[in-house]
């Protein structure tokens, strides 16, 4: 009954917090993250999980999919078409490339066993899509100055828009 309240709780703040997190850099997934740090064994303890439990693995399909719809929710299939290839090599280089990096890092400066290592950088590894899509306060900010050029004759600033 404990874990079916969490998550009704959990998912009425994803659904509150996601117009916050479409215009920031967060992810829906960190409302998840946070709630069951929150509501395990380390701080609340209202919920003890083994991990070889079946539990572990109903939990992440049921929080996957809460993420995905939720998220999936707000995407245009516009969006979708202009922003596959983006989303396509965060995914197909970036992702891989970062987890690489992060476990030769792991495994040579903090001497780490490559499965140790190799899981430290899956962890670490941007895994949404849409990461490298710019937030909303830098699509204002290029918006406002897209019209600006960075320099006029006579101007000795190398500002991207005039003062007003």
């Amino acid at each position: 009954m404990v874990l079916v309240l969490t998550f009704g709780v959990v998912l009425l703040v994803t659904v509150a917090l996601s117009g916050l997190a479409a215009r920031s850099v967060l992810s829906t997934a960190l409302v998840f993250l946070v709630a069951g740090a929150l509501v395990g064994p380390g701080f609340l303890g209202l919920i003890e999980v083994s991990p070889q439990g079946p539990l572990v693995s109903r939990l992440a399909d049921l929080a996957l999919f809460t993420v995905l719809f939720v998220d999936g929710g707000r995407l245009s299939v516009r969006e979708l078409r202009a922003g596959w290839r983006l989303s396509g090599r965060a995914l197909g280089l970036g992702m891989p490339l970062s987890l690489v990096l992060v476990a030769v890092a792991a495994h040579f400066l903090v001497g780490l066993s490559w499965i140790t290592a190799l899981l430290v950088g899956a962890i670490l590894s941007p895994t949404d899509p849409s990461s490298p899509r710019p937030s909303s306060a830098a699509t204002r900010y290029h918006s406002a100055c897209a019209g600006c050029s960075t320099s006029s004759p006579g101007s000795t600033t190398d500002s991207p828009c005039p003062s007003s």
